[in-house]
């Protein structure tokens, strides 16, 4: 492996370990929010978790992504192995989930926590959106993408 392509490496795998940081930890952040009592805290929670998608998990991809792709020549793999394939179909999916949905619902949702907190009492647009699962299941799921975008990677299955 040519040094530059180990340096390339070492930013690959640094960047999937930024994008599992905040993939995990906003698991762990959206959990105790779910736990806490007060409204105060459950608006802070939602504050950290967006946090953690728009400075963690959107970075993290692209920049796995990006570094991952520009390792596949390099590395001799190119884009023939199937692995590869299913890699690059489960990154873009996680990503437009992320880019697309994730990230714009979580900001609409911290301006309604916000604007609740405000006003002393949660707001009717807060709780329509606080009351959709899909947020909270699409972040799951794409713990696990993670998990199993690491597993084609180390495995090289097919």
């Amino acid at each position: 492996m040519a040094n530059f392509a180990g340096w390339i490496l070492l930013v690959h795998v640094l960047s999937a370990v930024w994008l599992a940081s905040g993939a995990f930890a906003g698991a762990l952040v959206r959990a105790q929010g779910k736990r806490t009592p007060d409204f105060a805290g459950k608006v802070a929670a939602l504050k950290i978790g967006a946090r953690l998608v728009s400075v963690f998990a959107i970075p993290g991809s692209l920049a796995a992504g990006l570094t991952g792709l520009s390792l596949l020549d390099p590395l001799g793999f190119g884009f023939r192995p199937h692995w590869v394939h299913l890699s690059l179909a489960i990154w873009l999916v996680l990503l437009g989930v992320g880019l697309l949905y994730t990230a714009p619902h979580l900001r609409r949702m911290v301006r309604a926590a916000e604007a609740s907190l405000a006003a002393g009492a949660p707001s009717a647009e807060f709780l329509a959106l606080a009351s959709n699962k899909l947020p909270g299941i699409l972040a799951d799921v794409s713990a696990l993408g993670i998990v199993v975008l690491i597993a084609l990677m180390i495995l090289k299955p097919f």
